[in-house]
């Protein structure tokens, strides 16, 4: 459901910034702009009424008419009905009907403060007030003790008028923090499905496509040896993908206190690349692994997004050259930065067609490292596939 604009945003026609602020208003509620049409309608069957039998002065009932109509004007527009009534308050004193015209402003001062700006409310105000003196200047003054009950009149009105402007902020500023309440909780659920999604690609994809690849290897070698192979390579990535997914259930469910930034655990770069060296050279790869033998300092969150990158690079190995005959995984370091390069030569096989690229892996290895500050570069040419990612070290 729509909900009504704020009260602060309040409706400002054209001109100078001053009179944008002095003619500022704010509508009142259908049910009210309902309610005051009702009474105004009211108003003027019984001013008419009263008319027809001759028990009010023509004056008088002028005047009347023309206050109800000035008062209905305020379910359209506040600013011009307000105006109307101050202005009308000289006709009021020449028709002879200003006594009972100043206490029909008073009357108003509610609507007034409820709808207008705050200059034009006290504006308004003063001009009642002086409309009200000049009409008991010229006699045409309420009975004694009039001219106080019509002041009690207008700031009684006047406060149930700023009230009820007050309630109206109020709720609108109370429904503005709801909205704002349901987009945060939205964006923090759309985050966390992210999060889940991106762990279900990094940490899992590897090893479903391990198995994927060795039951395919499985069914075409007949060496014992080799079959041998396929099958604990099998066990052991199926096995893998079940504690992976245990374990990023209980990072979701906050029970793992173990699980270091993006549920990598505490899983190191080295030991990861070794263990790809192992699975890439299970495919009949010749596969080439440089790291530095000195012990390297790195946060925590560049080695775990260098695990992911390292883990999706083999992947897309794994379902789109799995016949590589020569694969290399490089890590090189500096005093200020950390690279890792995985290449694979081209596929001397056909291109397995239910391997689609979607290339939702490239894209969120990109987004990782340049969120840390470095660089990703994913491409091939001639001589192979080639995936860089260069992060700072700390």
């Amino acid at each position: 459901m729509k909900r009504s604009a704020p009260a602060e945003a309040t409706r400002k026609p054209h001109g100078s910034a001053g009179w944008r602020g002095f003619w500022a208003y704010t509508a009142l509620p259908a049910g009210a702009r309902l309610a005051l049409a009702a009474v105004v309608a009211v108003g003027l069957l019984v001013d008419g009424v009263l008319a027809l039998l001759a028990r009010t002065p023509m004056p008088t009932a002028t005047v009347y008419v023309g206050a109800l109509i000035a008062i209905g004007a305020f379910a359209w527009r506040p600013p011009i009905a307000a105006t109307v009534l101050a202005a009308c308050g000289l006709v009021a004193i020449l028709l002879g009907a200003g006594g009972t015209y100043s206490l029909a402003l008073a009357v108003s001062v509610g609507l007034v403060t409820s709808t207008c700006g705050r200059w034009l409310s006290v504006s308004y105000c003063v001009i009642t007030v002086g409309w009200g003196m000049a009409a008991a200047g010229v006699g045409q003054g309420l009975a004694q003790g009039g001219g106080i009950g019509s002041v009690a009149v207008g700031l009684a009105s006047g406060l149930i008028g700023w009230a009820f402007r007050g309630g109206r902020v109020r709720e609108h500023r109370l429904a503005a923090d709801i909205d704002r309440l349901k987009r945060e909780s939205a964006a923090a659920v759309q985050m966390e499905r992210d999060r889940i999604a991106d762990e279900l690609h990094n940490i899992i994809a590897h090893d479903i496509t391990t198995v994927v690849m060795q039951a395919r290897a499985l069914e075409l070698v007949d060496d014992p040896v080799a079959r041998e192979t396929s099958r604990r390579a099998i066990t052991d990535a199926a096995t893998q993908a079940l504690t992976d997914i245990r374990r990023m259930l209980r990072l979701v469910q906050g029970t793992d206190e173990t699980v270091g930034e993006s549920g990598a655990g505490a899983v190191s770069l080295a030991a990861t690349l070794e263990s790809l060296r192992l699975g890439l050279g299970s495919m009949g790869a010749s596969v080439e692994l440089s790291f530095p033998g000195s012990e390297m300092s790195i946060s925590n969150s560049i080695e775990t997004t260098l695990v992911h990158i390292a883990r999706e690079a083999a992947t897309n190995v794994m379902r789109h050259a799995r016949e590589s005959p020569s694969i290399r995984l490089a890590v090189t370091s500096d005093r200020e930065c950390i690279t890792l390069q995985v290449w694979n030569a081209p596929s001397g096989g056909r291109r397995d067609e239910t391997a689609e690229a979607t290339g939702y892996g490239l894209k969120r290895m990109n987004d990782r490292v340049m969120l840390l500050g470095g660089t990703f570069k994913a491409g091939g040419d001639e001589t192979g596939w080639t995936v860089t990612a260069t992060l700072p070290r700390l």
